[in-house]
């Protein structure tokens, strides 16, 4: 089997249906895993428990750039109006892995350092198991 290199480049990102991949410089999907560990008479025991999944996402701010699109704004209007609904994420390689799941809003921050690029970085919670297909 030949190997395949998939690059950041190779992701789409689409948040709440709309489409931020050039806002965005990277996409980690991650578990940590909940794992409860017994002492038992014959020894340690485990039981996994519940997966926490986290979408963290580094961003270039485009406060007011894309008004009425802007990702920040979108952010920052869902998370005041609605904290506690989940936004659609799914995150597609070019290889046909696509990860669908659903991430509670999160507060952008503003500002940021001269002459840089005003960056934020986002973790955002998932409300759901994400969802693998591949095509």
């Amino acid at each position: 089997m030949a190997t395949t290199i998939i690059t950041g480049r190779d992701i789409t990102l689409t948040l709440d249906s709309k489409s931020y991949d050039p806002q965005t410089t990277s996409a980690v999907l991650s578990n940590a895993p909940v794992i409860t560990t017994y002492q038992t008479l014959d020894g340690k025991a485990y039981k996994h428990i519940d997966d926490q999944w986290t979408l963290t996402l580094n961003l270039l701010s485009d406060w007011g750039a894309n008004s009425p699109s802007s990702l920040f704004e979108a952010m920052w209007t869902a998370f005041t109006t609605a904290p506690n609904t989940p936004l659609s994420v799914v995150m597609i390689a070019a290889t046909g892995a696509s990860f669908a799941v659903t991430v509670y809003p999160v507060a952008p921050n503003a500002g940021g350092a001269a002459p840089d690029a005003q960056t934020d970085t986002w973790t955002m919670l998932c409300a759901t198991t994400p969802v693998l297909t591949i095509t």
